[in-house]
């Protein structure tokens, strides 16, 4: 992945292939990576990621399966449909993560693995790392976002204590987003502040312009 600039990737958390196209087709070309959502994938499978990536082919897809079993059939799954990313739970069985892994070779795509709910992230973070992910995700839970959660606080923790790539998760917006690079973010995840926004392009515009601007500490 490019690393010479934090990349912006676009949050798709929909319930139908119709509307997941609508939002991209509204914020083209204002991301990095488009994101197709749990939600999404729970409704219509990863055909759902196929379908967009055959309108805009020349971006990235991640497929946000948050894998806790089974991680080489369910990660080849999402690779052999175009997947560039596949997301596994960080909570889940070394083994599941190494079995991930091995897909993400044998398909050349990459593995995320999302720090969510992990009950010390400092630990299993160094741990991910030593096992070969590339990729780890902080990220402040949808149903824990609320006045007063900082979602910047893991990645200050996460941060100093490896060396792979962050992805910086949940809250984020036009406000806050330089922060998430200034401290280390490599990947930004921006979802509800551009696809609510009532223009969507704007909003994911400035977004990306004020990541670009930001500079990692």
């Amino acid at each position: 992945m490019n690393r010479e600039h934090p990349q912006l990737q676009l949050a798709i958390d929909v319930l139908s292939t119709a509307d997941a196209l609508a939002v991209a087709e509204k914020v083209y070309p204002h991301f990095d990576i488009a994101e197709i959502g749990t939600p999404l994938i729970i409704e219509e499978g990863v055909a759902a990621l196929e379908k967009v990536k055959s309108r805009f082919p020349e971006k990235r897809y991640l497929a946000d399966l948050k894998i806790m079993d089974a991680g080489f059939i369910e990660a080849s799954s999402a690779f052999r449909r175009g997947a560039d990313l596949v997301t596994v739970l960080g909570a889940a069985d070394d083994r599941t993560i190494s079995q991930a892994l091995e897909a993400a070779a044998k398909y050349g795509g990459r593995i995320m693995a999302d720090l969510i709910n992990v009950p010390d992230p400092l630990v299993r973070a160094r741990r991910l790392e030593q096992l070969g992910v590339p990729v780890l995700c902080v990220h402040t839970a949808f149903d824990r976002q609320a006045p007063g959660v900082d979602p910047m606080s893991e990645l200050s923790l996460v941060r100093p204590v490896v060396r792979c790539e962050l992805a910086v998760a949940g809250g984020l917006k036009l406000e806050n987003v330089g922060r998430a690079v200034e401290g280390g973010g490599d990947i930004v995840v921006v979802g509800g502040a551009i696809i609510n926004h009532a223009d969507p392009g704007c909003a994911a515009a400035e977004i990306m312009a004020r990541i670009r601007e930001a500079r990692r500490e």
